[in-house]
This record gives structure tokens, sequence and C-alpha cells, in this order.
């Protein structure tokens, strides 16, 4: 099944780490690499399987994602795909016999429940490094897919002391009163209950010069 021409939109994003956890272990966050890509959309009908612990149907189906091979030069299968809500695994990257003129992304629906589309929460923002007594750069915590509206929360103790993000739109704001690197473990509800935590990432906030 083919899903029109080139006016698609996808965004392909690649797993930066942002420092360490307190366990000092490397910290991955997802963020935009190539956002707004234009592309055509072909779909590879599989077979579908049935889930009898979360009562879901599953599809095997392969996803194509057409594409100008200039517009995702350094692409490669760690990365992933976001459209129209959904998050794509890649599963390989083939020249499609133009001499590359185009490449073809084909990728599988990531935990691909069929009939809707799964909660998904990401950074796609630089983390900007805090000064004490100054007015943090805001950072938004995003959220696609599931059932809007969405509510954000972190977890206790788990900000930055004199930041807060706000419940309704997920942008983490505020002025910080404490010098250090902080974990943050941001939770996302959406209006069917359906909850996904980003993975714990580092705010540093370092004091003013005198």
């Amino acid at each position: 099944m083919r899903i029109g021409g080139q006016w698609n939109l996808m965004t392909v994003q690649r797993r930066v780490q942002i420092g360490t956890t307190a366990a000092n272990e490397p910290n991955f966050v997802w963020q935009n690499w190539r956002p707004d890509i234009f592309c055509e959309v072909t779909v590879k009908r599989g077979k579908e399987q049935f889930d009898p612990v979360g009562k879901k149907r599953y599809s095997e189906d392969v996803w194509q994602f057409r594409t100008r091979y200039d517009e995702v030069r350094g692409l490669d299968a760690t990365m992933k795909i976001v459209h129209e809500g959904n998050t794509y695994d890649i599963k390989a990257i083939l020249p499609d016999g133009q001499k590359q003129w185009d490449c073809v992304i084909e990728a599988v629906l990531q935990d691909g429940a069929l009939g809707g589309k799964a909660l998904i929460v990401a950074i796609t923002d630089f983390i900007e490094l805090g000064i004490v007594g100054e007015a943090f750069p805001a950072l938004q915590i995003n959220a696609s897919g599931g059932t809007s509206p969405y509510s954000f929360t972190a977890e206790s103790g788990m900000m930055v002391p004199g930041l807060s993000i706000n419940a309704g739109t997920g942008s983490i704001t505020g002025t910080p009163t404490n010098a250090g690197t902080f974990p943050v473990s941001i939770e996302v509800v959406d209006a069917a209950g359906a909850r996904e935590t980003l993975p714990t990432f580092d705010i540093t906030v370092e004091e003013a010069d005198p």
C-alpha cells in the first residue's frame, strides 16, 4: 500500500549521551537528527500476531520510507524514524536503483500495537547549562501518540531545586537555587491513563561568576 507521494513528513532521531546517571552509567536520550524530511511511504503487509497477555494484535508490516539520499546522508540502523506519532525501528537502508539519488529506508513499527498509536515521550532540545540565580532556558519535554491531553510530572526528588515542569505543556522553567548536577525524571500520563517515563537525564547548574 502506498501512502501518497513525497509530501509525507518524517523525523529521524538519534540516541545522544547526556552525562551519566547517579550510578555513573551513560545516560542517553533521543534527539532529532533530521526533522521534517519529505518522503513517500509504502507499507508491505505482513502477517499479524496476537499477544494473549496484552490482548493486542501486533503487525509484522514493513514500512518503506523513500526520500532523497542527501537528506539522510550518514543515517544508520541505530537511529529511529518518527512518522505521524508512531516510532519505527530501522532495519535496512537501501539504494533504489537510481544511483542513490533516492534511498529507501525499511523499518518496522516499534512496539506496534494495531489500532492505536503508542505514547511517546522525548527531548528534542539541547539541554542548556543552568546558572544559580539566573532564569533557566526553557526545556521542552515532548509527548505524542496516545490520547491527548497529556499530564507531565516530575518524580519526587528528581528535579533541579528552583525548577519545575508545567503539568500541561511539559516545559521545564525556573531559576536554579543550588549548584550541582541533578538527575531529572519525568512521567507523562495521557487522557486514557497510559503512562510513559522519560529515561532519567541530568541538568547541570554552575555558580554565577563573581
